[in-house]
Parts: structure tokens; sequence; C-alpha cells
């Protein structure tokens, strides 16, 4: 596939306006992927568009009322939700959203061509995805990787390799580390206010469609670099507080929100760290990240702390990570076996040894999370396997910018691994276009209601899906999926196993 910036999502019937904004952001310099000029002859349309969605680095949507109501392109929007892709909205027609529409773009600023001509507007479009393509390029070469140091306990492998570079935020100390995941750090947003009206206007599609990871100074001794403003106003709710023990929260609650001002708290990935009492708020900034070093060093590592809040209230910019809907993990004995790097799914071959060494020898309890982009993630040692889990997902979902899931917990994997067909990604019935729009919302009703179990689901040549529940093993779950799907469709094929979407594998590997 071309290499592209942005991909155009609209209804056919609105493929005239859809053209004129392809033209206007390519004469601006901007690659665009729009369909159905740039599905190759002879493609699957719905892979395409997937392909292309998780390819693009900002998705702009020519909205109007029949794409208020397509189902597709509700389908395109919750896939570039899901995978942190900033969106700009172009509305085209004085139209109210769907419930659906108003979900995923509700906290979005919208761009509103409504008054001819057209051109003024798509020219403000073109400065605006212009503004969030540099932000995005700034930060790609200023991302740092985490690793693990010394005695840390949380990792991190994706992208095929294990990189050996310090970053700004806290690695945990006797329990944290990690690899390369590019990311688009929120505390780029203020560079949109230096450029034109419209680009701090739309400042708020790269804010609410980006997750937050930490701004990265140089590493070495180096003073720290100013710290970005917050998000918006919070008041600190200590249980909230990512990424640390329970029992630092505890302290935060007993300790921290009573005492006087002038006050400050800072955290890592592990530790935490605050002052109280201090004559003025730079001083107490100043003392809290000296506590928090001091307690990450004292844990064995020399990890970079920041700033989560100063007085009562929340600075910290990276927001809340991005979490799976709770329950979290629910445990379920008939699935569970023991944990094997060899079936790790979606991560690289290459990091499988790397896991084979290293994740049998964690200090229970532990829990290992695991990232859509294939990317894996642990913490050790922690108080009970309630308190592993939890800071494994805020952690993963802090670095990768999406949900992540529990995949084990200390030597079980704790969901249903498939190893006879290749995992690619997490299963979600409503983004999936091989599944009728007419049959979605029932299949998903059932399926999220499902237990953590050997599900199945397949789905035939008119997208009628075949569903199985409650499984004995993973056989039983592809022949039940199929059975269930041959009753009403042709062709059917198993594209859901357990909580993972699967195709063949690949038998000559």
């Amino acid at each position: 596939m071309m290499e592209f910036d942005a991909f155009i999502s609209y209804s056919s019937r609105d493929k005239t306006a859809a053209d004129a904004a392809c033209a206007v952001l390519e004469s601006a310099g901007i690659r665009c992927w729009i369909a159905p000029r740039d599905i190759r002859a002879g493609g699957e349309y719905g892979a395409a568009i997937i392909e292309a969605i998780d390819r693009c680095q900002v998705m702009v949507l020519i909205f109007s009322s029949s794409a208020n109501d397509s189902q597709q392109i509700s389908r395109e929007i919750e896939r570039a939700v899901s995978k942190g892709i900033p969106i700009v909205p172009v509305r085209i027609e004085e139209v109210v959203p769907t419930k659906s529409m108003e979900y995923f773009l509700g906290a979005i600023h919208w761009l509103d061509a409504l008054t001819p001509p057209i051109e003024k507007h798509l020219q403000r479009l073109a400065e605006t995805v212009k503004a969030i393509l540099q932000v995005d390029a700034t930060a790609h070469a200023a991302s740092a990787d985490l690793t693990a140091d010394g005695n840390t306990a949380f990792n991190v492998i994706g992208g095929g390799e294990r990189v050996a570079k310090r970053a700004q935020l806290d690695r945990t100390p006797a329990d944290a580390g990690y690899a390369k995941k590019r990311r688009r750090p929120s505390w780029l947003l203020p560079a949109l206010a230096i450029g034109v009206c419209i680009v701090l206007l739309m400042g708020g599609v790269w804010y609410y469609q980006t997750h937050m990871p930490i701004p990265v100074p140089a590493t070495g001794p180096a003073s720290p670099s100013p710290q970005p403003g917050p998000r918006q106003a919070a008041v600190l709710v200590p249980e909230t507080v990512p990424f640390i023990p329970d029992g630092q929260r505890v302290a935060i609650r007993s300790e921290y929100l009573p005492a006087p001002d002038h006050k400050a708290l800072a955290v890592s990935f592990s530790r935490s760290g605050f002052i109280t009492g201090q004559p003025d708020d730079e001083t107490a900034k100043t003392a809290a990240l000296d506590s928090c070093k001091r307690a990450t060093q004292a844990a064995g590592t020399k990890n970079p702390c920041q700033l989560y809040a100063v007085g009562n209230t929340v600075v910290f910019p990276g927001g809340n990570p991005p979490l799976p809907p709770a329950p979290w993990l629910i445990r379920n004995p008939a699935i569970e076996r023991p944990f094997a790097s060899k079936d790790l799914p979606l991560i690289p071959d290459s990091s499988r040894e790397f896991w084979e060494t290293t994740y049998p020898k964690a200090g229970k309890p532990k829990a290992l999370g695991l990232s859509p982009a294939g990317q894996a993630f642990y913490y050790q040692k922690s108080a009970v396997d309630e308190e592993a889990i939890r800071r494994t997902l805020e952690a993963c979902g802090y670095l990768a910018g999406v949900a992540c899931m529990i995949i084990a917990v200390d030597d079980s994997f704790v969901v249903p691994i498939p190893v006879t067909m290749k995992v690619t990604g997490f299963f979600h019935v409503s983004s999936n276009p091989m599944i009728s729009s007419e049959a979605q919302d029932a299949l998903a009703r059932r399926f999220g209601n499902a237990t953590n179990a050997w599900n199945g689901v397949a789905v035939g040549a008119n997208g009628s899906p075949g569903l199985i529940l409650n499984a004995a093993n993973e056989q039983d779950a592809i022949e039940g999926a199929l059975a269930d799907c041959s009753r009403q469709d042709r062709n059917c094929r198993v594209i859901a196993l357990g909580p993972f979407s699967v195709e063949p594998a690949n038998l000559s590997k």
C-alpha cells in the first residue's frame, strides 16, 4: 500500500465533497487515501479499509445526513478511535449526530463547511490537518523507549525488538521496563496555539483523540524540561492515581490530602513522592520530584518522575490511562493453562526467547498484559493479584494508547489462547466489516455477555455469523462456530476465538 497521511471517510452520496477535500489536501502536500481510488484492483474492500485506517495519521470525516446514518462510517470511526487516530469532522450539512456518532465525536471540535464556497473551508481543513501531522512528526522524533533496569519488573516488548533507551517517565523500580511503541504525546498540544486561529480552534481534535504519554526531555543528568500544562483542572482522587501500589494511594489519602499548602505529588511507573507545607508551589514541585526520584532510586533504579498534582489539583498531562470495561478479568479454571512464550499471541517471534527467560522468573504476584498492537507488558512483586492486574492495565494502556488485555496471571494464561489459528488482533463485533450490519447488534449482545471461555464466531459469504459459547476446547469452538454459520450461510470461516480475531495459520512457517 502506498504511503499516505490522511484517510478520508465519507458516504458515497458525498463523493463530490470528498473528492474536493482530497484535491485540496493533496495540493497542500498531504497524502490522502480515499476509496475507491486507492483500493487495489481485485482487492477486498473491507480489508483495504481496515488496513488504510490502521496506517493513517489522521482521519478526515465528511459529515452529512448520509454519513450520519451509515453503519460503515460508524465502524470506520470506531476503529480510528480504538487506534488513537485523531479525527477531523467536516460538516457539510446541518444535521444532529446520532447517539453513536455523538459518543465518538461529541468531545471534538467540528469544522463547519455549511456555507459556500466550500473551498474556503477546505483550506482551513488543510491547515488543521497539516498542524496535526506536524505535531505527530515532532512527537515521533521526541519519543523514547523505556526498558528494564536492574531488578525491574515491568516490561514491554513490541515491534520485534527490545530497545535499551531511557525515557523520561519512570519505568518501575523493582518492577518495570519497556520497549518501543510510537505515541502521540499531548504535551505538544500547546504548540497548536502558535499557529493560526483555526489551528487553535481545532486543537481539540488532537487533544481529545490522542492518548498522552509523558514528554521526554534529553536523557542524562540535565535539569528536567518545563512541565506541560494540565489537560484540565481535576480534583485529586488518591484511589485513581495510576501506576503506583495500593499502599501509596492510602498514604496520599491519609497524609497528603489533609496536609497544608503549598504541596505537590509526583509519580513514576512504580513509586510516588510528595511534599507538603512549602513556601510556594514552585518549591513544592521541585521537592516532590526529588522525593519521587529518591523513592525510585531506593528501589534499585534511576528512573525519572513526573508531577501528578499541585495542591489538590491534578496537573498530570497524561489523563487517565485507557482501561477495558470492568470487570477486568473473570477467572475460569477450565480454560487456564501454563504460560508458554511460544503461544503468546501477536508479539513478534524475535521476542519469544525474552519472554521465555524473563516472565517465568518474575516474582509473584504478577500479571502480563497485551496491547492490540502486539506489545506485552508485566508487573511483578505486587501485593496481590488484583494490584498487579490494575497496574499492568494502567501502564499498558498509557504506553500503548489503547485499552489492553490481561492474558496471564502468575504463571498461567487466563484467557483462551488459540494455537491452531493465527491471532490477528482483539475481536470487536461492531468494527468487523465481515459481519453484516443487520446481524451485528444481536451478535454483539450475545458475544459481549459471554463468559471468559472458548467462544467462537464464524461468518459466511453473505455476512451471516455463526456463534458457539462455552465450547470445551479450541477445536470444539471452531467446529461449533462453523456448524452454526453453515445453517444460515455458505463458505463460512472462523473469525474469532475467545477474545481474539483469528485467521488460518500459515502452515508453511
